[in-house]
């Protein structure tokens, strides 16, 4: 965090002996202003709550309403006592560290305080108050970033035995957050109430943090501590051996954050050069294909060498009374051009062809330089097709293909300075576009983009891109934090919902496949013969769901099973005319014991006890009709057509050859044959394929993901990017739908890698 030279000035005995004071003022008047704070949120909690109850849909709501509203008035001070206790325990525990150790400091921390690292998603109310709770930390810290980060500079310079950082430091949104959700907890409220609470907390309480760090800050300064702190400092984490730490941490120190990218990187990789060079890193793969970057180099060299033109590329050959720009001229020019006005209003409609070609055309007016090395124009060309992939790709949504576009010249001084761009998957300008990439892909057209969360956070952090970078790449590691802090509660949240999604449609497919086989095993055996017509609507409409539920509880190998299905082969030989003596003697013998199935079945469905009696009643004179053979035949009948419909077997009522159907018929017949051919390609799909669906009678383009497929019922089960449900496809459906073109399958590899790949398949083409 410091040089060599701050460690040794740090404050010893005098700043140790003053220290207690200093710290006891800061949390003091951050306890003055968050006591403010913290009246106003009890004080409009009244507003709040008789507002929602006024707007109830029903009486149960408007009374849970009020119920809150009554408890938090009666138990507020309760709820603040417990809070003020965590406030000073957090401090404590902050400079009880002197005394025991930097260790033991930094394990109580560990331990005790509040961490995003530390949710659980385990009940539901625990889980939504997790993610209430943690949207409202992620957004501080973002908003608070660049004083959040000085306050903890200040704070771990004040204190040589302790590091401060979030995880400990007692006015980070973290701690804060953490000491209310812990006071909540002496109030009797509905978890959704709760989260209520914590939503309007953050609107009047945590949204004035920043007043607190201002102030705080100000306080530290105005006692010499630290006056002057740059925010892009910052520690080096992935060097691995010490020179290339020292080299890292001497490159962010002086401001050149590209010289610490490439010490860091050349720790990981020895036998790579140095960042400077068109040839460093050129053995390297650049994407998924395989290629390297040498590799395409050489192949722009051939096509140059051949009088061939790369497709859209730029060519400034050098003539006599030519001079090659330097790097560092054509960087300054672009950085000129990426903060005019003109680009700052529209980058997305600067090409980077174009902004080269006219920053050589105004060279050459002036007298400067009017070509191009030959390094820097393959690098251009290659940036170039990079971004003509982008604004090609059909995988990503065209709102978010303007936004990537949008960073050309920033991407262009990049890979002009930096070759790492191309040979290293970890380069944060690269994983800062892959991440956009990855995140926009569920990103469908019912989405407004004006409004869209996810997009307004993309387009806030390409335009601060546009407007600030000048080379130093940490503004791409700032944004990729940001961008991932931003994203990662949504994208929990969306697991969640998909994990749901899957439960129920994995419910709903045993249910269904259930009912298939209890209506299969009262089909088959009611089909051929006359009964009755009461038992045959008690079969049909009671005893089927006797089926389903043991089919659902026990199974189709459980003894359960076998004696409900038995119940009906029963009943089917019981309840018709007998006259041989063997057979009477043998339904004498089992009608008691069948009653008592069927009682006992009926009582595992919740039948009423005055219904269960009056079907036994009925079945039981049935029985002695049949066996003192009174059984009026014409009181036998078949299934009807209503039975067949309640057994899924309405098909059965009309059952026409190919002559006696319509044309339509014939047409819908040759489909769903023809459509067996794409039932194979269907099958090999996989869950978390994403989709453009287009389906049959709907005007609406959807971009979904296979979430699952259900075993049993083969159900393709599609839920958009929040993991809620789109829609449900059967096997056969969906394999039709995607022989009529309606399905679209988006390529769910990493953007910059598949660009390369695209790249380089057109280049070896090209160069034949």
């Amino acid at each position: 965090m410091m040089s060599d030279k701050d460690q040794r000035n740090r404050p010893t005995s005098n700043v140790s002996a003053t220290m207690p004071t200093l710290i006891k003022q800061v949390k003091e008047n951050a306890f003055s202003i968050l006591s403010n704070n913290f009246s106003q949120f009890f004080s409009s909690c009244d507003d709040l709550f008789f507002d929602l109850a006024s707007k109830a849909g029903t009486n149960n709501e408007q009374n849970l309403y009020f119920d809150s509203m009554r408890e938090v008035r009666i138990k507020k001070p309760e709820v603040w006592n417990i809070f003020k206790a965590r406030y000073e325990e957090n401090f404590r525990a902050l400079t009880k560290g002197r005394i025991s150790g930097r260790t033991e400091s930094s394990q109580r921390s560990t331990d005790d305080s509040f961490s995003l690292e530390s949710i659980q998603l385990v009940g539901k109310d625990d889980m939504e108050q997790d993610v209430a709770v943690t949207g409202i930390v992620n957004r501080a810290r973002i908003e608070n970033q660049e004083l959040l980060y000085q306050l903890n500079c200040r704070f771990d310079y004040l204190m040589p035995d302790v590091r401060v950082n979030e995880t400990n430091n007692p006015l980070d949104p973290a701690q804060i957050c953490a000491a209310v959700t812990e006071s909540l907890k002496a109030l009797d409220l509905d978890i959704k109430c709760k989260v209520i609470l914590l939503k309007h907390l953050d609107r009047t309480v945590i949204v004035e943090l920043r007043n607190i760090y201002s102030l705080v800050n100000d306080l530290m300064v105005s006692a010499g501590v630290l006056p002057q702190i740059r925010f892009d400092v910052r520690k080096n984490k992935n060097a691995t051996g010490t020179a290339a730490a020292a080299a890292a941490a001497q490159g962010y120190e002086q401001g050149q954050p590209e010289a610490a990218y490439g010490a860091e990187t050349a720790a990981q990789s020895p036998g790579v050069a140095g960042v400077a060079g068109t040839a460093m890193g050129a053995g390297m793969p650049m994407g998924s294909s395989g290629v390297t970057l040498g590799q395409v180099l050489g192949i722009f060299n051939q096509l140059r060498s051949s009088g061939i033109s790369v497709p859209g590329g730029i060519s400034r050959p050098v003539s006599g009374n030519s001079t090659p720009i330097s790097q560092q001229s054509l960087l300054e020019s672009l950085t000129a051009m990426q903060l005019s006005s003109e680009y700052l209003q529209s980058p997305q409609s600067f090409d980077v062809r174009n902004v080269v070609a006219q920053i050589l055309d105004e060279n050459k007016k002036t007298g400067k330089e009017d070509a191009l090395d030959e390094s820097d124009e393959d690098i251009i060309n290659l940036v170039a097709m990079f971004f003509d992939f982008v604004l090609d790709d059909r995988n990503l949504p065209v709102p978010f293909q303007a936004l990537i576009s949008r960073l050309q010249i920033p991407i262009l001084k990049v890979a002009l300075k930096d070759k790492h761009f191309f040979t290293h998957s970890d380069h944060p300008a690269r994983r800062f576009i892959n991440e956009i990439a990855t995140s926009a892909v569920g990103w469908d057209e019912s989405s407004e983009s004006q409004q869209d969360k996810l997009y307004k956070e993309v387009n806030r952090l390409v335009h601060d891109i546009i407007e600030n970078f000048t080379g130093d790449v940490g503004i791409f590691e700032k944004a990729l934090a940001s961008f991932q802090t931003a994203t990662k509660l949504d994208q929990n949240k969306a697991n969640v919902l998909e994990k749901r999604t899957q439960e129920a449609a994995q419910g709903k497919a045993k249910a269904e496949h259930a009912r298939e086989q209890a209506n299969t095993t009262i089909y088959s055996r009611l089909k051929d013969c006359q009964l009755p017509g009461y038992v045959i609507d008690f079969i049909v409409k009671d005893w089927q769901k006797v089926l389903l539920y043991v089919h659902l509880k026990q199974g189709v190998e459980s003894t359960e099973w076998l004696e409900a299905k038995q119940v009906v082969d029963q009943l089917v030989w019981a309840l018709r005319p007998h006259s041989d003596e063997r057979s009477l003697r043998r339904l004498d013998k089992i009608k008691d014991e069948l009653l008592r199935k069927i009682s006992h079945g009926l009582e595992a469905i919740n039948h009423s006890r005055e219904s269960i009696l009056n079907t036994l009643s009925v079945i039981e004179q049935t029985f002695e009709q049949v066996i003192t053979q009174q059984l009026d035949a014409e009181t036998l009948s078949s299934l009807k057509p209503a039975h067949l419909a309640a057994l899924g077997q309405a098909g059965e009522m009309q059952s026409e050859n190919w002559d006696n159907m319509t044309a339509v018929q014939r047409q819908q017949l040759k489909i769903q044959a023809a459509a067996k051919e794409f039932v194979t390609k269907a099958t090999r799909i996989r869950p978390g394929t994403w989709v453009d669906y287009s389906p049959p009678n709907s005007a609406k383009t959807f971009r979904c993901k296979l979430a699952m497929v259900t075993d049993p019922g083969e159900t393709y089960v599609f839920v958009n990017r929040f993991g809620l449900r789109v829609f449900d496809k059967k096997l056969n459906e969906f394999a039709g739908d995607m022989q009529r073109g309606y399905v679209k399958i988006l390529e769910n590899g990493v953007l910059f890698e598949r660009a390369m790949g695209n790249i380089s398949d057109k280049l070896k083409k090209l160069a034949g």
